[in-house]
């Protein structure tokens, strides 16, 4: 009977307190947006270029600097560098640096025979016997792809050992002396600059800055946030438009390299350009 009794007490009070459940928050399962994948980017990013009009062609790498996803169109197609040899020009410079063996505070003084007149830079417009330091002539290079900056640095470091470094960092397809590269090697460079194996914390920031706000916003940035940083490098010769650099959009940094080739109007491959950077951003930007 004692036992019965308990029984039948636990029964009730478990009926009230059931009846009071209906105070607390129902909990329903959180349903999170799948990470969009490099895939998805890549055929939205060919059914955009396949809207182009005219003979231009692409090649265009990809990859997330958090996950490595990563994809790419052509991006193996060697062309001509253009101004993105610079980039190899200032990577080494760096890692000589990093390492004691050039100072950036030495000096060189610029001849009237080491001036490049031709392309952008404010150096060919310099009385000659200017002199200037290893790092600001690294920064003309970079802001304003300044070609006799660039020149006179690869001589400083000569051209052989600017070509061992970039091969041993894995960019096979490039070639300081024929000045080609490919999407997939400017990748390569902006992946190694990003992770620190080019040269130490302090003077990654300071490239990174130099390829900041430079003196050509017209092409990745070009309809991105204001609040994103977009460090990157151009390049421009005849029927050439390129543009590759690091996204940060203060969440997942990602790496985008276009390069253009048989461009017939220069102003809509930079508008290309611009709509493949928004693209992937906005796609990105969805899924966060």
């Amino acid at each position: 009977m004692r036992n019965l009794l308990i029984f039948i007490f636990y029964s009730l009070a478990l009926i009230l307190i059931g009846r009071q459940l209906v105070f607390l928050p129902i909990i329903t399962p959180i349903h999170t947006k799948e990470v969009v994948d490099a895939e998805t980017l890549k055929q939205d990013t060919v059914e955009l270029l396949a809207s182009q009009k005219g003979k231009q062609q692409y090649s265009v790498y990809y990859e997330d600097l958090t996950t490595g996803d990563y994809f790419g169109i052509q991006e193996n197609t060697i062309l001509t560098a253009a101004s993105l040899n610079k980039l190899g020009i200032i990577g080494y410079l760096y890692s000589v640096a990093s390492k004691n063996e050039i100072n950036l505070e030495d000096k060189i003084v610029i001849q009237k025979e080491d001036v490049q007149d031709y392309g952008t830079g404010s150096l060919r417009y310099a009385t000659p016997g200017g002199t200037y330091t290893l790092k600001y002539l690294a920064q003309l290079a970079l802001q304003q792809s300044d070609n006799t900056a660039a020149h006179v640095l690869e001589l400083r470091l000569e051209e052989k050992n600017v070509q061992f470094y970039v091969t041993t960092l894995g960019m096979g397809a490039t070639s300081m002396v024929n000045n080609e590269t490919s999407a997939r090697d400017m990748g390569i460079f902006l992946r190694s600059l990003y992770k620190k194996r080019i040269t130490n914390p302090s003077l990654t920031q300071e490239i990174l800055g130099y390829m900041t706000d430079t003196d050509f916003e017209d092409r990745l940035s070009r309809y991105l946030p204001k609040t994103y940083k977009t460090h990157h490098k151009t390049g421009d010769a005849v029927g050439l438009i390129h543009d590759a650099g690091i996204i940060d959009d203060g969440v997942s940094p990602f790496i985008l390299v276009v390069m253009g080739s048989n461009i017939e109007d220069e102003n809509l491959a930079k508008d290309t350009i611009g709509k493949i950077a928004k693209l992937i951003s906005d796609k990105r930007s969805e899924d966060k």
